[in-house]
């Protein structure tokens, strides 16, 4: 605690009646305590982990080049998004393609080439945290909006 005062004398000219004159003083006393505290700061991180979207199924788009990507959305409250991958062996390795946010958008569109096959997985995400990868789903593109699943 920390202890402050300061003094202070004031001297005036007071007048009164018959032309008398008295001087008189005036002494004023303050006097103030600080006091200062500190308190811990707690603060909890919860710990958790991204369970990985499930049923991924991947379906050429009719008359077109695309293919649609659907899955089942993680059961972790905690994910914001999704991370797409691909790839052109089963099982492995794969590319980021593309991302969706919010934990319940459960659809992606990719575009491949006639005679191409893609494998895809699906993680689920939190800035740079993510699940393990969704089931695997693959396409084989055999004509303009004709796949067979893979």
């Amino acid at each position: 605690m920390r202890r402050c005062t300061s003094e202070r004398t004031r001297s005036f000219l007071v007048t009164v009646a018959f032309g008398l004159s008295l001087t008189a003083a005036l002494t004023a006393t303050a006097a103030a305590s600080f006091s200062s505290t500190t308190s811990s700061v707690a603060q909890t991180v919860a710990t958790t982990s991204l369970a990985a979207p499930t049923g991924l199924s991947a379906s050429c788009v009719a008359l077109s080049s695309n293919v649609s990507l659907t899955w089942t959305a993680t059961s972790s409250a905690a994910a914001t998004g999704y991370r797409i991958l691909r790839g052109t062996i089963n099982g492995g390795p794969y590319s980021q393609i593309g991302t969706v946010t919010g934990r319940t958008t459960t659809t992606f569109t990719d575009t491949i080439a006639v005679l191409q096959t893609q494998y895809y997985v699906v993680e689920a995400a939190r800035n740079n945290w993510t699940s393990p990868n969704s089931n695997q789903s693959g396409v084989h593109a055999i004509a303009l909006g004709v796949c067979q699943s893979v």
